[in-house]
């Protein structure tokens, strides 16, 4: 295995474990919330404030990122993100809780735009649909790991175990990958500019703090920011509660509910995957293929996912089995999107942005998921029904697949104005060499 390929790797295994921390509460809300006598509202602030966080530190991480090394912006965040996680196992009161998640979001936000960053300049525009499947995918995966670990050992070795499992070995992951891999040149894997870094030439666009402005000219960024916070609205809710919600309204042990989110969260992984490598087939063929693919998966998904929602009570195995094929199938419907976006916010922007574009594309994406969860905790405690919450969540997805629409003309506007700015770039520093 080369060099570029180890470093792959690495990255989706950190992101897993990092992204296995936003979950290990949500199968052990119920044992949470008796032994600090605390009820949904509060857990839907806790995440929401986790995922809100986050938002606001990766801001300026995004900005770090498209200054300095982000090899070693990596270490850092992922060290100073896990040792809250690690610390959460040993809270004894609400707010000490509340504190360690908070701090915890850090590790989560900073190495969003860091890790995407990095693979834009690493892999070349054939390449990054592909990419982008694989790390989305690892952000899911790690949810299920989370889940998993959390909901088979909360019974038994109680909820605070799960922390220490996800943050450990995380530190000795980021370690590795910092002696292995290597910092990708700015531009070396862009079109007209890619052959001339590699030639030594020095891509020497400036970075300023006041050019997150420029961020907002770019109309599919516009498209993408609003249609990622409608569109993780459900995705902050559903997957948050689903455990709790199939336990006191379907009928179903913890155990159970838990197997039901396994299939959900295999049917979210297999649709970021091959929605990934559909949508990356799709834009060689014609890049607005692409958005309007998303527009139509999403949609189709919000039906599937009410129809999950409203399953009558479980009775026996049939009906088990054809709950958890809804949920597996909602979820591969409704993220086939997520890779496909990121896909286009690093086709559409140049390399030198891109850490700022990401911070604020996981700003906007992780307003929608604590809005979503704090939405759907405090709507489950004022109506009384955790189930109706969800809903109401789901039909957030319908206006983000309208609005992806838009990105149909946007994309390959921008895509063009992108390619030739760069050959502008490219005359400049061979003239300026």
């Amino acid at each position: 295995m080369d060099r570029k390929a180890l470093t792959l790797w690495l990255l989706l295994l950190m992101m897993v474990l990092l992204n296995a921390d936003q979950m290990v509460i949500a199968p052990n809300i119920t044992e949470v919330q008796e032994e600090f006598g605390i009820t949904t509202r509060e857990i839907g602030l806790i995440q929401g404030t986790f995922t809100v966080v986050g938002a606001l530190i990766s801001l300026f991480w995004g900005y770090m990122s498209d200054r300095f090394s982000r090899r070693r912006l990596m270490l850092f965040s992922v060290l100073v993100g896990e040792i809250p996680c690690f610390l959460s196992a040993f809270v004894q009161t609400y707010p000490q809780l509340f504190l360690t998640r908070a701090f915890t979001g850090i590790g989560v936000g900073a190495l969003f735009p860091l890790v995407f960053s990095y693979a834009g300049d690493a892999f070349q525009e054939k390449e990054r649909a592909k990419v982008n499947a694989f790390l989305s995918t690892a952000i899911s995966l790690g949810a299920i790991v989370g889940m998993v670990v959390a909901g088979f050992t909360g019974s038994t070795l109680g909820w605070r175990l799960p922390f220490i499992v996800v943050s450990v070995p995380n530190v000795f992951l980021v370690l590795v990958f910092y002696a292995v891999s290597k910092e990708p040149k700015r531009g070396a894997s862009e079109v007209a500019v890619g052959d001339l870094v590699d030639q030594g030439y020095i891509y020497t666009a400036k970075v300023r703090l006041s050019d997150y402005k420029n961020i907002f000219k770019i109309r599919t960024n516009l498209v993408l920011f609003i249609q990622g916070i409608l569109g993780t609205i459900p995705w902050g809710a559903i997957p948050y509660f689903l455990v709790s919600f199939l336990e006191s309204s379907k009928g179903l042990t913890k155990e159970s509910a838990t197997l039901v989110f396994i299939f959900f969260g295999v049917g979210n992984v297999l649709g970021i995957f091959f929605g990934g490598l559909v949508g990356g087939w799709l834009y060689k063929k014609k890049p607005a293929y692409m958005p309007l693919f998303s527009s139509i998966t999403t949609a189709a998904g919000t039906f599937v996912a009410l129809t999950a929602l409203n399953f009558p009570p479980v009775t026996g195995p049939g009906s088990f089995a054809m709950l958890s094929s809804l949920g597996a199938l909602a979820a591969a419907t409704a993220s086939m999107t997520g890779p496909n976006v990121k896909t286009m916010v690093m086709n559409s922007n140049e390399p030198e942005n891109r850490g700022r574009i990401f911070s604020v594309f996981n700003l906007t994406d992780s307003l929608g998921v604590g809005f979503g969860q704090f939405f759907a905790g405090v709507v489950a405690a004022s109506i009384g029904s955790v189930g109706a919450a969800l809903n109401i969540s789901a039909l957030f997805w319908l206006p983000c697949s309208a609005i992806l629409l838009v990105a149909v003309k946007s994309l390959p506007q921008d895509r063009r104005r992108l390619m030739k700015k760069m050959t502008r770039r490219a005359e400049s520093m061979l003239k300026n060499a």
